[in-house]
Formats: structure tokens, C-alpha cells, sequence
């Protein structure tokens, strides 16, 4: 059974999902406050997961519009986009911390263990084993990169078999298990005493957060469900699931925290995600589509991985700034440089094309993301 083209009708002009750099916007703000000294008042962790959820959700529903129109995916060209997407602007960031290390303005170095974690994605497991030593401060945000693309190494092969053997709606059914058995598996780590950063970080404890997004692709995607959503649904889904995160945020149970609050703002966070999407043409959620959070959520990659380091950064070097000036300056500096980076980012995958042009093929799977980037991250940064 091959898996039906997901439906781009209810996509905006150009093809981007409606909210979805509006959720990226939320949730790389969340990260930066709480990395800016609010980590008391803004759970970091929350943006964290709100990533993962998203991954999760645009990586499948972007496999199967693919594997609809095409029949299959195209392995090589997947993993090339991945790599124009990803790798340009981690070097970049990953060299600047490097300089700033060895000129002294943020601390920490990079031993020959850290470096290779932060390029070839193994960063989580290395944060866990040496306590974020090894990197230059600010780069242990490194770990969240790393779950993600073990993710990607694996769930392009799963995939495909799943959809031709069960269908879409089977399929969820199977990575909704995957998320019980991760689950399990965290509780299990609990019980025999694993460290909270363990529990936090390590792959296999967290990748039931980017299941969960993929789940909600399968089982009921919100750009095809968009026209069946009814009132009840859009009022009532929000407010339940609003109230569920708000739970789990409050309850401070330490066996909750390191087990069963994953799963549970994970799903608040994908049910939240359907309400975005669906809705987005609502008074509710239509912010999320303005041409702000837009830009912010198109820089979203960016921002995340530079603005740790400027945060220390700043910190250290302008000292008699105080903790909000510091967050302001470091604010606009991460802005500035993250355009940048998109832009060499960009630019890389459009130096790709001749290589989808002799292969007879159109990068379909990014281009709800490549007409955003190009429309406003060139527009605003050249």
C-alpha cells in the first residue's frame, strides 16, 4: 500500500505550512530566555521538545508528500539536503566558538573529543559522559542537534516499509508503540538510577518526542484535516492541551520530571501543533504566520546553535551591562549572525541544483521551507 500525496490546498502561497515558522519562533525564544537568565520563569527545556515535536511532525509529513508523488524517496538526495541544510551554518558556528575559545572571550576549549561530537553529531552522549567539559561554553546546546539527526539516519528506512506494509493510520500506530516503549524505557533508566542528564539528553531517551510529531503526521495530519476541524475541535483541543503543559509544569514530582513529563508535553505540544495548523487562518493563531515571527522562525536553526555563545560572550566581556542588557545586545547580535548563516546556508543548497537537475529531480521535500527562506531570509538580509 503506498501512502497518499499529502495535500498542499491549504498551504500558503509558496508552500510553506501556515504557523510552522511561528512555532519555530516560540520555541527558539523560549531557549533563549531561559538561557538568558529567566530559566526560573521560562522552561528552556519546553522550547526544547517543541523542536523535537516539530522535527518530527514537517520530516514525515515532507517523506510522505515525496513517497505520493513520487512512489518512494530518494535516499541520496534526502541526505544531500539534510547535510546543505544543516552543516554550513554548524561549521560556521562551530569555528567561531573555536576562536573565541582560544582568544579567551567565552570559556572552555575544544579537546579532540568535543570537536568531533559537535561535528559528527554525537554531542549528546559526549555533554553526558564529560559534563559539558571539552566544549566551548555555550555549545552544549549540541545535544538537541545530535538526537535529531539519529533520528534522520534511521526513521527514512523505517518509514517506507511501514507505509507500504500498514497504510498511514497503522503506520502511527507503530510509532505511537515506539513512544510507549521509550517510555518504558526512561522509567526503566529512573529505576536503576541513570543521571538526570541521561534522562535528558541520551538519544534513546528522548526520541520519543520526534516519534511524536510523526504520529501526528500519520495518524491526522492538520494541512489535510484543516477544512474537517470543527469549532468544538479549535476551541476545545487548545484549551485542554494548554492546560495539560501547564500541569506539567507545575507538578515538581523528581519521578515525573525525568520519566513521564517528556511524554506529556510532548503530546500537549503536538495537539497544540495540529490546533496551529489547522487553525492558522483563525484569529487565535494567525499571528504565528506575521511576517515577524515568520523571519524569526526561518532563523530559527541559526539562532539556536550561535545563541548560547554570545550570551556567554557578552556576558563575560561587557560584564557592567547587567543581565537584561546583555541579553538585549547578545539578542541582536544572534539576529545578525544567524541571518548570515542562513544566508551561506541558502546559498549552498541553491549551488545544489544542477546536481537535482541531472538526476531529473525537484527537491519537492523542502520546498515548504526553501520559498520561505529564500522570499524573506535574502529579502531582509542582502
Amino acid at each position: 500500500m503506498t501512502a497518499a500525496p499529502v495535500s498542499t490546498a491549504s498551504a500558503q502561497p509558496g508552500g510553506s505550512i501556515p504557523g510552522l515558522d511561528g512555532v519555530r519562533a516560540l520555541a527558539v525564544s523560549i531557549v533563549f530566555l531561559a538561557h538568558a537568565g529567566l530559566e526560573k520563569l521560562v522552561p528552556g527545556g519546553l522550547g526544547v521538545t517543541v523542536f523535537f515535536v516539530l522535527s518530527g511532525y514537517l520530516i514525515t509529513t515532507l517523506m510522505l508528500r515525496e513517497i505520493g508523488e513520487r512512489g518512494g524517496l530518494d535516499l541520496p538526495a534526502f541526505y544531500l539536503r539534510r547535510l546543505l541544510r544543516l552543516m554550513p551554518p554548524l561549521i560556521i558556528v562551530v569555528a567561531a566558538a573555536a576562536l573565541a575559545s582560544r582568544c579567551g572571550w567565552i570559556d572552555g576549549e575544544f579537546t579532540p573529543g568535543g570537536l568531533s561530537a559537535a561535528l559528527f553529531y554525537w554531542g549528546n552522549y559526549f555533554v553526558i559522559a564529560h559534563d559539558f567539559h571539552g566544549l566551548p561554553a555555550g555549545l552544549g546546546v549540541l545535544w538537541s542537534l545530535a538526537v535529531e539527526e539519529h533520528y534522520y539516519l534511521v526513521y527514512p528506512f523505517l518509514l517506507p516499509p511501514l507505509l507500504r506494509a500498514l497504510g498511514p493510520r497503522r503506520a502511527a500506530g507503530v510509532l505511537l508503540g515506539l513512544c510507549g516503549a521509550v517510555l518504558a524505557w526512561r522509567c526503566g533508566l529512573y529505576a536503576m538510577h541513570a543521571s538526570e542528564d541521561y534522562l535528558t539528553m541520551a538519544t534513546d531517551a528522548r526520541i520519543d518526542a520526534i516519534l511524536c510529531g510523526g504520529v501526528l503526521a500519520l495518524a491526522r495530519n492538520p494541512l489535510t484535516a484543516r477544512n474537517a476541524c470543527g469549532w468544538r475541535t479549535r476551541l476545545l483541543l487548545p484549551l485542554g492541551c494548554a492546560a495539560l503543559l501547564l500541569g506539567s509544569l507545575l507538578l515538581r514530582d523528581p519521578w515525573f520530571l525525568q520519566t513521564l513529563r517528556f511524554s506529556v508535553q510532548s503530546a500537549a505540544v503536538a495537539g497544540l501543533l495540529y490546533a496551529a495548523v489547522a487553525g492558522a487562518a483563525t484569529p487565535a493563531f494567525r499571528w504565528l504566520s506575521s511576517r515577524p515571527m515568520a523571519y524569526l522562525g526561518t532563523l530559527s536553526y541559526s539562532i539556536y546553535l550561535c545563541h548560547h555563545v554570545l550570551l556567554y560572550g557578552v556576558a563575560r566581556q561587557l560584564p557592567g551591562l547587567g543581565a537584561f542588557g546583555a541579553a538585549l545586545l547578545a539578542a541582536a547580535e544572534t539576529e545578525t549572525r544567524a541571518a548570515g548563516k542562513a544566508r551561506i546556508s541558502l546559498a549552498a543548497r541553491v549551488s545544489a541544483q544542477p546536481f537535482y537537475a541531472r538526476n531529473g529531480y525537484a527537491p519537492v521535500g523542502e520546498i515548504f521551507e526553501e520559498v520561505t527562506i529564500a522570499h524573506i531570509v535574502m529579502q531582509k538580509t542582502l
